[in-house]
């Protein structure tokens, strides 16, 4: 009798020094294959080393054979293969860790740009937020390769979650968590306000689509709203800049 087929995993291009040597400081056993420059593999020895012994691939190449590989001139001199990783399911057993830890999360609503993605999840593991939930929808951006470079080695330190209808989740997150949505029409953020203390309940924060913004019955179901307070001489923060203020005001500063 056959084994039941098993589809190959995609590949995944980590492009960039601060992503590849986090990647290879958390995770070498993921890498695949190495590609690097002259330049660049003058700082990869070690790298090198634990590939030769797991009897991985590793190679110089040329640098019109590098922008080859990485499919792109943004590769930084080096390029680490991996496979894709997978997207996690969100269960009670999650939620239930979730809670009982008080984990910050951030819930994305769409955010379609890839580096707009990579930037937040940057942000999410300065912080120490170590899940990001997406939901199951064509416009939202998913962790690929962009998001990797421009993440900075942050990809390393989060873990993404994915939901096939985001109304539905958070309703039954609010249960857990001070749900907090980001709009034009929100109440602006207090120092006072802000403190985790004085919150019913630990913060969920969802970030909306860069031109849309959070989907309006979204929106209805949160347990507050909260505009970022500035001059008005433009209307809002770049989502990814907004994510840094709000983690900051709720993830930062501790008790």
């Amino acid at each position: 009798m056959k084994p039941p087929f098993k589809p190959q995993a995609k590949e995944l291009n980590v492009c960039g020094w601060q992503a590849v040597s986090t990647l290879f400081a958390q995770h070498p056993g993921e890498i695949k294959r190495l590609f690097f420059d002259a330049a660049t593999g003058k700082r990869a020895g070690n790298l090198c080393s634990y590939l030769a012994t797991n009897k991985k691939v590793y190679r110089q190449v040329s640098p019109e054979e590098m922008e080859k590989v990485a499919g792109s001139v943004h590769h930084g001199g080096i390029v680490a293969v991996i496979d894709e990783r997978p997207l996690k399911k969100v269960t009670r057993e999650v939620v239930d860790c979730w809670t009982k830890t008080r984990a910050p999360l951030l819930i994305l609503d769409r955010v379609g740009n890839a580096n707009n993605l990579g930037a937040i999840v940057r942000t999410a593991a300065f912080f120490g937020v170590k899940a990001i939930i997406l939901p199951d929808h064509p416009a939202q951006a998913m962790p690929g390769e962009a998001a990797w470079r421009v993440a900075e080695g942050g990809m390393d330190f989060v873990e993404f979650y994915r939901v096939p209808a985001l109304l539905e989740f958070c309703v039954q997150l609010k249960r857990h968590y001070f749900v907090i949505g980001t709009s034009l029409t929100g109440s602006q953020l207090s120092p006072t306000e802000a403190k985790v203390r004085g919150l019913p309940r630990p913060p969920a924060i969802i970030l909306g689509n860069e031109e849309k913004g959070i989907a309006p019955n979204l929106a209805a179901v949160c347990d507050r709203l909260v505009k970022i307070p500035g001059t008005n001489s433009v209307e809002s923060l770049n989502v990814s800049a907004a994510a840094a203020v709000l983690c900051w005001e709720f993830f930062g500063k501790g008790e």
